[in-house]
């Protein structure tokens, strides 16, 4: 898989999905497609997995993803969870500190992995699949659509050759030629700052912690990563050059003065300006732009590689509902409408965390200071700090695949409790199947509470019927007993009887008997081809 993996599309045979980029949205991206048995090929211009530590943050929300693939159990050893994350002044005092917990999505929150290992496991993940192959030094060049598909122009070490696709994704990173080519815009800003990342390898060392530290002196962040790993930030400041910067006696000194550490291997290192852009289309015809090909995310709240996972299986399970004739193609219009509201939201939010910790003027940082000293005098602001409030959970903007109006429970992810079967204990998510819908009831069977033609669409689709600490009326629907404060508080707070959550672990409706579901329009022609299996 490492080298000149062949592609198994023969010239003139149609793929159903192209992925552009083998970087971990990328592999994600056919991972997920490759559980809904789709034919899919990876195209990579570089002649493997760079091996480079770029990314290094996870979310809870990527850990449920890995998990929902199959592959948790391979990156779970190593992880560094839950490290506690301080915001300190030049004089070391706190202007906030977080000490996340494991919250409602069954995951460790936060924490740091090797991006390596990341793509190592998911590289390895699609060898599960006979229909999906990784092509290295393949690079996608012309791209021309017509109503059918897509056909590609790829530069091969054999050559050019064409190949085509029903749809293309390009997660080929923030440089993306796919997304030139479409002529589509980055819209935002990018940082005057530079910035010296340095991966370094130190035995031994005692940082458990992510720490900020606001001097204005020089802004740096410290992260604890896996193994021996350190990961050290320093702000480039007026007047630096960029080759002086990065010299190995530069980062030493850096180094010695910040953590005190002198014995260190440098594994990588490099200077970054960080960018705040979105594009303005996800999606031209029937090419996609995913991760950092569609948006570029200041690194503060640790959300670039997450916000791509994000769009891989967004994205993903919409594509594999067209292309096995479950849904219209009209719902690949939401993957932009979903997803774009909240990346300009969250690099916003990116972008605040930034003006905590890069002022560089001593006045500015001193109103900052003041400013945190008062804020820290309320209980309310410690707890919402410590709890990761500054960062929103994980929902999706409203479109015709969850239900209009304004209740808040719409568009939330669906939390994963702790549950009970006759065989024992697990989480929720053990229940279902990768691409899966749940019609989820509490103290209630949810059957009932759907109309017929909801329920023969729900059927169609292969959907799971789940009643926590109620009876099943009939055999369609599993019982099960939870036992989790957490998720009981939570449905008791939203008065949760039963909702319909969408493959992504997203809630798109609450159940009501008395009216069809309109975001299950989309997936009438599901129930409609099943009808000859039926008969």
């Amino acid at each position: 898989m490492h080298e000149k993996a062949e592609v198994r599309a023969e010239l003139g045979e149609q793929l159903d999905v192209a992925v552009i980029g083998a970087g971990p949205v990328g592999l994600m991206t056919a991972n997920l497609l490759g559980l809904a048995g789709l034919r899919v090929a990876v195209f990579e211009r570089n002649h493997g997995p760079l091996g480079l530590p770029r990314a290094i943050a996870y979310d809870a929300e990527t850990l449920r993803l890995f998990a929902q693939i199959g592959l948790f159990a391979d990156i779970g050893p190593g992880l560094v969870m839950d490290p506690e994350v301080r915001h300190l002044n030049a004089r070391g005092k706190a202007l906030m500190v977080g000490q996340f917990a494991h919250g409602l999505y069954g995951h460790s929150p936060l924490g740091t992995f090797y991006q390596p290992e990341f793509e190592r496991v998911l590289l390895k993940g699609l060898m599960r699949f006979g229909a999906v192959s990784v092509a290295f030094e393949h690079a996608v060049g012309a791209l021309e659509q017509d109503e059918q598909g897509v056909t590609m122009t790829i530069s091969t070490p054999d050559g050019e050759r064409e190949v085509r696709a029903a749809y293309v994704v390009a997660c080929d990173g923030g440089t993306s030629g796919i997304r030139e080519r479409l002529g589509v815009k980055l819209v935002g800003s990018t940082y005057a700052e530079r910035w010296l990342v340095v991966d370094a390898i130190v035995k031994d060392h005692s940082v458990k912690g992510i720490t900020f530290t606001c001097d204005p002196r020089r802004p740096a962040v410290e992260l604890p990563a896996v193994g021996d790993r350190i990961r050290w930030e320093f702000m480039q400041l007026r007047g630096e050059s960029e080759d002086e910067f990065k010299s190995d006696d530069t980062v030493r000194a850096l180094v010695k003065r910040k953590a005190g550490i002198n014995a260190f291997e440098i594994e990588r290192k490099a200077v970054y300006t960080f960018h705040a852009r979105v594009a303005d289309r996800w999606r031209v015809g029937r090419v996609f732009l995913a991760g950092d090909a569609a948006h570029l995310m200041p690194p503060f709240a640790g959300q670039g590689m997450n916000g791509g996972m994000k769009d891989a299986v967004n994205l993903s399970w919409k594509l594999a509902a067209v292309l096995t004739g479950q849904a219209s193609e009209d719902i690949l219009d939401t993957y932009q409408i979903e997803r774009a509201p909240v990346v300009t939201r969250m690099v916003e939010r990116s972008r605040l965390l930034g003006s905590v910790i890069m002022p560089t003027s001593k006045f500015v940082a001193a109103a900052r200071d003041a400013l945190f000293a008062c804020l820290n005098l309320s209980g309310r602001f410690r707890a919402f700090i410590g709890r990761g409030g500054i960062i929103p959970p994980p929902a999706i903007h409203r479109s015709a695949l969850a239900a209009s109006g304004k209740d808040a429970l719409i568009g939330q992810m669906a939390p994963q409790p702790i549950v009970r079967s006759s065989q024992g204990q697990a989480q929720l998510d053990r229940f279902l199947a990768c691409h899966q819908w749940l019609a989820l009831g509490f103290e209630t069977d949810p059957v009932p509470m759907l109309s017929q033609r909801d329920l023969a669409i729900l059927d169609a689709l292969s959907a799971r019927f789940i009643c926590l600490n109620g009876p099943a009326g009939g055999p369609q629907t599993l019982s099960l007993q939870c036992d989790d404060s957490g998720f009981i508080a939570w449905a008791k707070k939203h008065e949760v009887r039963g909702v319909l959550v969408r493959p992504d672990h997203f809630i798109a409706a609450r159940l009501n008997q008395s009216a069809d579901l309109a975001v299950l329009n989309s997936f009438a022609v599901a129930r409609v081809a099943a009808l000859p299996r039926a008969a």
